[in-house]
């Protein structure tokens, strides 16, 4: 009688001999399902990344959709497919995401330079295509460039470009993986 169980070298669990499967078709590492999707968790959520290598040391098969579709529960799935879309749109020279922080749009910006101002199509706040944060109110882009040069500017744009107000204090702050920072405020 064949044995129902097996035990994964990740793990260690006894688990189902149906339940062991590879995370791509172009390598036969095997492991249980949860194995697999703790693996792709980890890529998705703390790399932040859609490439996906084989769990294997020294195999560097990456993971497709397909493959996704395959092995990873519904919720890996969409987080993947949000990520994939992310980082397709970011190859787009002239899109940029708006920067207030309750929106989470973007927009292609096709007049480029000569017209910095970006206005948000779904919220209407403003963002500086040029610099990439929100609009400098009361300085052109010039003045902006020539402030950002000095030790005060530079942390000023640095806070403007690395961090997002918080929706529920109003605060900056960055996030480090899951955790959270308050920043320093400027005047």
């Amino acid at each position: 009688m064949p044995k129902l169980t097996k035990v994964c070298k990740l793990c260690c669990d006894n688990v189902a001999t149906f339940d062991f499967m590879s995370l791509t078709t172009k390598c036969n590492h095997k492991v249980c399902r949860a194995c697999i999707n703790q693996h792709i968790n980890q890529y998705l959520n703390t790399k932040g990344t859609t490439k996906i290598e084989c769990f294997e040391i020294g195999c560097k098969a990456l993971m497709e959709y397909q493959d996704m579709k395959r092995v990873a529960s519904r919720d890996l799935v969409e987080r993947y497919e949000h990520l994939s879309f992310r980082e397709a749109i970011r190859q787009i020279p002239d899109f940029r995401w708006c920067k207030n922080p309750r929106c989470g749009s973007g927009q292609e910006h096709f007049e480029k330079e000569n017209s910095p101002i970006m206005i948000c199509v779904a919220c209407e706040k403003m963002t500086c295509y040029t610099h990439d944060v929100p609009w400098h109110e009361g300085r052109t882009c010039e003045q902006y460039e020539i402030e950002k040069g000095t030790i005060e500017g530079a942390t000023r744009d640095a806070i403007e470009r690395e961090t997002k107000c918080c929706p529920k204090c109003g605060f900056r702050i960055y996030k480090y993986g899951e955790r959270v920072f308050l920043t320093l405020s400027y005047p």
